[in-house]
């Protein structure tokens, strides 16, 4: 476990699910970056795949976008998870029934911040890398879709992890942070408190 260095003190305790207003913001905003991901990931399909694309609404295609929707959270998390461990850490998984959240998180591991950015930017980066190489491929039009629609919901859902990147940025690279279910806190040496 990383521990703290002596001289460093919190400065400060930030928890998304104590701010609703926020949280509804946010969540209205990842709908929008949803819709306008959806858009950018189906015009790249487009560019592989010049030929529409369409799928008709089976019951295999709807069973085959929920499996896929279940399959993006578990691999947004795990993901997550990685980036911990990568990192040192030891990543605990969860659900936050009440607020609908999902998490990854390594309690009382203490992270410099710049650690913190790529553990809390690795889904939307990874996953949506994997996504565009994957609607490269030559694909069936059910595939394509599945893939698509699941990487725009993973950008979507990573607004939260976006709203914590732009807390910890207002941190010098010399903060530690350490992770919490849905927040953050923040550390700074004692001299800069």
């Amino acid at each position: 476990m990383s521990s703290l260095p002596e001289n460093y003190h919190e400065v400060l305790y930030w928890k998304l699910s104590h701010h609703t207003k926020l949280l509804i913001i946010l969540n209205v905003v990842g709908l929008l970056l949803l819709a306008l991901s959806a858009a950018l990931f189906f015009a790249w399909a487009g560019l592989w795949h010049p030929a529409s694309f369409s799928v008709n609404m089976t019951v295999g295609a709807i069973v085959g976008t929920l499996v896929g929707v279940f399959l993006t959270i578990v691999l947004h998390e795990l993901t997550h998870g990685l980036a911990l461990q990568a990192y040192g850490a030891h990543p605990k998984y969860g659900i936050m029934w009440k607020e609908m959240m999902f998490y990854a998180t390594a309690p009382g591991h203490a992270f410099r911040r710049n650690a913190y950015l790529v553990i809390a930017l690795a889904p939307l980066v990874g996953l949506s890398a994997l996504a565009a190489l994957l609607l490269m491929l030559p694909l069936p039009g059910w595939a394509i879709v599945i893939i698509g629609f699941c990487a725009a919901m993973n950008v979507g859902s990573a607004i939260g992890d976006m709203w914590l990147v732009r807390v910890a940025l207002a941190y010098p690279a010399r903060a530690y942070i350490v992770d919490e279910q849905d927040g953050l806190r923040v550390f700074m040496p004692l001299a800069e408190v």
